[in-house]
């Protein structure tokens, strides 16, 4: 893996060359050429912008341009939209409409079990028909229930190879969260409503992601539907991995 700030930088103090120098060669403004020296990759005005200037910039220090991009693509991989999906608003209930729901749910409950007891009870036929279990039931279906077997056991899931992050808001909070650490691709960045959620799948190529929250009081967090204790008591910084969130 190349340290790709770190190999830019030692190129140009070993060769002693000044970024105002390097600015006249390539084109390229000074500050964005520190940017890509310190890896501030979110300072430069667009992806493609960022992989072209370091190509420009590798190259004129005597480095593989080409090879600096791909490292730059294997640490920053694309962003997959699909990925990052806004919940649907959670709906509301007056409790007068969840009383009316349960006592309708009640009704049909009983309702079938009456159903069922005269289904039972009823005689059929103008006779009496006794209703219930035999206690010997025939050889054949006795043998089929003795010898049935099951094709191939059930394997068990030993590892989770995804998990599911989502954010509900209560009130408006202020969110980044981007792939990997504080310098990775933005994912989504702005401030949610009273309400809104995101929801974001964690796969095995980005199981990684870090999120600056500014009002996580107002915003509650849920690993694979397991809701998560309050981590910040401040605007700050979490980390989130498929075992679970951090500070940091």
């Amino acid at each position: 893996m190349i340290e790709i700030g770190q190999a830019l930088r030692a190129a140009r103090e070993r060769q002693g060359l000044e970024r105002a120098e390097l600015e006249r060669r390539t084109h390229i403004r000074s500050r964005y050429l520190g940017a890509l020296e310190d890896e501030r990759f979110d300072d430069i005005p667009g992806r493609a912008y960022a992989k072209g200037f370091l190509r420009v910039y590798g190259d004129a220090l005597g480095l593989d341009g080409v090879r600096l991009v791909d490292e730059f693509n294997e640490r920053y991989p694309e962003v997959n939209p699909v990925e990052l999906e806004p919940l649907a608003p959670a709906p509301v209930f007056g409790a007068r409409r969840r009383r009316g729901f349960a006592l309708a749910a009640i009704a049909a409950g009983a309702a079938v079990a009456i159903a069922l007891v005269t289904a039972l009870a009823w005689p059929s036929g103008g006779g009496h028909r006794r209703v219930g279990l035999s206690t010997h039931p025939p050889a054949a279906s006795a043998a089929r229930t003795a010898s049935h077997k099951p094709d191939r056991a059930v394997p068990k899931v030993t590892a989770v190879d995804t998990a599911h992050l989502t954010l509900r808001a209560s009130g408006p909070c202020w969110v980044s969260i981007r792939i990997g650490s504080a310098t990775g691709a933005t994912l989504y960045e702005g401030t949610l409503a009273a309400g809104g959620g995101l929801r974001y799948t964690l796969a095995p190529s980005r199981p990684r992601i870090w999120m600056r929250i500014g009002a996580p009081w107002a915003v509650t967090m849920a690993l694979n539907g397991k809701q998560e204790s309050r981590l910040l008591t401040g605007p700050g910084n979490v980390v989130v991995t498929r075992a679970g969130l951090r500070t940091t």
